[in-house]
């Protein structure tokens, strides 16, 4: 299933169904979590091969084990072959043989795969003896080929062969619109709530504007993190522990609440204050709080129980631990007496 709107998507749905059809091999290209076996295994629905989609991490298996895993091996081959084994591309016979991470295969398997290509034959491990297939290839990887030709990990020879028909599957910070998209299908393929959870508005800007470096696959592993923590919910991920955001999430919430303290006046006045009253870079949770008992101006101006008054108060030792350590927020952790990530779950928990 093809999900996403973009584009790039759009074309890329286009040129699956004009090669699909054909016995051509496919490269596809992209980053990691981008959703390339998905292409693969859409060009192998289209294709109308009767035989199976069969898939292969060249990167998961050891190089003395991915011989036989693909061109199989005889009775007796080796220590624990007490009987023959196929292998997989004669086990996608008329089907297809999706090689994953073809960068990393071994060099000595590559020229291997190459006579294969050209042949249309395998010859198991321990055996003379050939067998025909007819198996379309279709391979991906997230490394840059033509580098890896240079270095003298990859033979060019086999990059040709491989690489008859490319296509590119984009990172999903560059097709940024379908975020929402993949967002809505997630949540419903994992919360099995009524009506099943979503975010704020105000937090759909830190979604967007998210670089995702794991991609669908990141976002997919969010989407049922927040299926499990808020099913049915309305989510503000402002409120959401950091630990439970990705991490480069987590600090731009923390980037924004330092930035409002830093361009707050009467922080700026407090920070001067506290400055004159002590040089040292280290100041305790006493010092903190005999500092904010010394300051003039109210707690809050509303807090009306017990608790906003509390908070307001914890609010208040925090700003002055932020800033007496310049927003360094390992350091105004450190003289809280609290872990880094306990003040960054507090910060981000502040009303916006």
């Amino acid at each position: 299933m093809f999900i996403g709107s973009s584009p790039h998507t759009a074309s890329l749905i286009t040129a699956v169904s004009k090669v699909a059809p054909t016995d051509a091999p496919v490269l596809i290209r992209g980053p990691t979590g981008v959703g390339k076996e998905l292409v693969a295994k859409r060009l192998h629905e289209q294709s109308g091969r009767t035989g199976r989609f069969v898939a292969i991490n060249c990167s998961a298996i050891p190089a003395e084990l991915m011989e036989s895993e693909l061109f199989g091996h005889s009775k007796g081959a080796f220590s624990g072959a007490v009987s023959s084994f196929a292998g997989r591309i004669r086990h996608s016979e008329n089907g297809t043989l999706f090689l994953d991470e073809i960068g990393d295969m071994d060099s000595s398997l590559q020229s291997k795969m190459l006579r294969f290509l050209q042949e249309g034959v395998v010859t198991p491990v321990g055996s003379n003896e050939e067998f025909a297939a007819n198996t379309r290839i279709i391979s991906a990887t997230h490394q840059p080929l033509e580098d890896l030709i240079k270095q003298g990990d990859f033979r060019e020879d086999l990059f040709f062969r491989l690489n008859v028909i490319p296509l590119s599957v984009a990172a999903l910070s560059a097709r940024g619109e379908e975020i929402t998209e993949f967002f809505e299908f997630f949540a419903n393929k994992f919360d099995a709530s009524i009506k099943p959870f979503s975010i704020e508005e105000q937090s759909w800007e830190l979604m967007r504007n998210y670089s995702w470096p794991g991609n669908v696959r990141e976002l997919e592993g969010f989407c049922q993190r927040l299926a499990a923590l808020y099913p049915g919910e309305i989510i503000n991920l402002y409120k959401v522990p950091p630990d439970y955001l990705p991490s480069g999430m987590s600090n731009t919430i923390l980037r924004s609440a330092t930035d409002e303290l830093k361009t707050d006046e009467p922080a700026k006045v407090k920070r001067t204050a506290t400055a004159n009253r002590s040089s040292s870079p280290e100041t305790s949770v006493d010092e903190l709080i005999d500092l904010v008992a010394l300051e003039k101006s109210p707690i809050t101006g509303d807090a009306k129980s017990l608790k906003d008054r509390v908070d307001n108060y914890e609010r208040k030792l925090i700003e002055f631990a932020l800033d007496k350590q310049s927003g360094n927020v390992s350091r105004a952790a450190k003289s809280l007496g609290v872990k880094r990530t306990t003040l960054i779950e507090k910060i981000s928990r502040w009303p916006k």
